[in-house]
């Protein structure tokens, strides 16, 4: 009986030094990793000169190659005009395939035989990631072109946090000097020294419902070029602010410097 048992355990642990050398390569991961194609991007028309630059209406299409007809798509629904962004909704974004892309923009373009190619664009689209593509005033060919393509590193937060970004897009801002972002609720800058055509990352701001003012100024000074009044954040959500406009007028009819806010 003891030779017995001593058979029936021996036979089992074979069997389980069996299993485990059969098993030795796999690998556990604590999360699966994506397997999705596609991307998402947010298009933004900032150009305050499109119409004087081309000569036509202020408006843009934006189609992206298809390499296997070698042909163009279109991404945007309706033409964007200045301060016009697609998706339209709040925070949503388009899909977009990822890889090498090639995005048309266009004037007025129903398909492609029909779009006034204004210049193209070639960008690398990662799975998964997230990009804001913001439309500037230099816009005449691929080499020049100070359109910007940004990742949306988006931030996780807290109750109380937003997460914020800053871009300056005024190419024609006086002498090229950078500017600061005074906030009047906190009573100090939460953006310092920026230049024309750079932008931050996302920054986690401690904000509740409250309403704050936001003022562009000349860096180091309180020279004020620029006053956001009641700007309003959703606690847990991540913004990009946006100084924009014709840096060098003021007048309202004339798209002058300002701020814009899009919600992510």
């Amino acid at each position: 009986m003891k030779k017995s048992l001593q058979h029936i355990f021996f036979g089992v642990l074979v069997v389980v030094l069996g299993l485990a050398a059969c098993n030795k390569d796999i690998t556990y991961v604590a999360e699966p990793v994506s397997s999705s194609s596609n991307a998402y991007i947010k298009f933004l028309h900032l150009s305050p000169s499109l119409a004087a630059i081309t000569g036509q209406a202020d408006n843009v299409t934006l189609l992206n190659l298809d390499l296997k007809s070698n042909t163009y798509s279109k991404i945007t629904g309706t033409p964007l005009a200045y301060e016009k962004y697609f998706p339209t909704t709040t925070n949503a974004y388009a899909t977009i395939p990822t890889g090498m892309q090639t995005i048309k923009f266009s004037l007025a373009a129903v398909s492609q035989k029909d779009s006034m190619e204004l210049f193209l664009k070639k960008v690398q689209i990662d799975a998964g990631k997230y990009y804001s593509f913001i439309i500037t005033d230099s816009i005449k060919s691929e080499t020049n072109s100070k359109a910007m393509f940004l990742q949306d590193d988006l931030l996780t937060l807290g109750a109380s946090q937003i997460g914020m970004r800053f871009v300056h897009a005024i190419w024609n801002d006086t002498a090229a000097k950078n500017v600061d972002i005074f906030s009047v609720r906190n009573n100090a800058n939460i953006f310092s020294a920026r230049s024309a055509g750079t932008a931050s990352t996302f920054t986690p701001l401690n904000y509740f419902t409250t309403s704050d003012t936001l003022i562009v100024r000349r860096a180091g000074t309180t020279f004020a070029l620029a006053t956001m009044n009641s700007a309003t954040f959703t606690p847990g959500r991540n913004y990009t602010l946006v100084y924009k406009g014709n840096g060098a007028v003021t007048t309202t009819t004339a798209k002058p410097r300002s701020l814009f806010i899009y919600g992510h």
